[in-house]
């Protein structure tokens, strides 16, 4: 018997979160999906910046006041953050979020303190088990990687049933397991001078990629653009035409690693090392700069000769 192809697109996590999934057994395929779509759901109730009733929304009004009890969901997707800011010396903070609701990238969280404008992800305290004070009153945003985390749960979820491949898309973020079409997974991201277009960049098998891009928070063609990636020092930047592009073993690691390349450059080679992970940045008319092992991880024996930018 052949294999079965379902796909599913569902409205979660800020953006359309795609599945394609392939087995023997259509019943199982469709029970696997819809598991995959409920551990998303979770994460999305835990973690949405956006809903008041959200695991985050209470951290952000009462973590400063008492030390709060956290789920799983939760506990993982900050643990990682914290990880991700203290490798990278604060490059990755999840405590921008004032700055971003400022510029009108976020709305301002319904009922929660006013952020003191010192407070950073050193005033975040993580203590067993799974409890999680504030030292001072701040604003926790974790929608990047909290969605990254929940395509790697949902490919958990969906090699658990015992399917022979899946894809999990969701904006940006993509991770595959087994050989769709025997191929793996045609990677393409949008060109920075012309979101239009698409850049192919070769073939994803068995990996997570994560791509990130330097656009404008206001209008498209506004001379004030400016960049939705902050730098925790400086602020917000200028924006401009960039993208960034991170492969690593899980999306959640893949997410967290394109806000810090975007703001280091080659300089986050040593911790790309560090999780096993490789980037490339893209900058129109035609540069592309890719860190060791870029290529190879998308297929290409050695690297395209001219890799396409424009």
């Amino acid at each position: 018997m052949s294999d079965t192809v379902v796909r599913r697109l569902r409205p979660w996590l800020g953006t359309y979160v795609a599945i394609e999934a392939r087995g023997s057994d259509p019943d199982r395929i469709t029970l696997a999906i819809e598991a995959a779509y409920a551990d998303i759901a979770a994460i999305h109730a835990a973690l949405s910046f956006h809903s008041a009733a959200s695991e985050l929304a209470r951290l952000n009004r009462h973590a400063h006041q008492e030390t709060m009890p956290v789920g799983w969901h939760t506990w993982v997707v900050l643990s990682q953050a914290i990880l991700l800011a203290q490798l990278s010396d604060g490059l990755f903070d999840p405590t921008v979020a004032p700055r971003l609701v400022r510029h009108g990238a976020l709305p301002a969280p319904i009922d929660a303190p006013t952020p003191d404008p010192t407070a950073n992800w050193r005033h975040i305290e993580l203590t067993d088990p799974q409890q999680v004070r504030f030292h001072r009153p701040l604003w926790l945003d974790l929608g990047g990687i909290a969605k990254g985390y929940a395509i790697d749960c949902a490919i958990d979820t969906l090699r658990a049933h015992g399917l022979s491949a899946a894809t999990v898309n969701a904006g940006g973020d993509l991770r595959a397991f087994g050989p769709l079409d025997g191929a793996g997974v045609p990677l393409a991201v949008r060109a920075p001078a012309n979101p239009a277009d698409a850049i192919p960049l070769g073939v994803l098998r068995n990996r997570a990629a994560a791509t990130s891009g330097d656009f404008y928070l206001g209008r498209p063609n506004a001379p004030e653009g400016l960049s939705p990636i902050l730098h925790p020092t400086d602020g917000a930047r200028p924006a401009c035409p960039r993208s960034v592009t991170v492969i690593a073993d899980e999306c959640i690691t893949a997410d967290g690693l394109t806000k810090i390349v975007s703001l280091a450059g080659t300089e986050a080679e040593p911790l790309l090392a560090h999780f096993g992970a490789t980037a490339a940045i893209i900058e129109p008319p035609d540069q592309l700069i890719a860190a060791d092992g870029f290529w190879t991880a998308l297929g290409h024996p050695y690297p395209p000769d001219p890799p396409h930018v424009a």
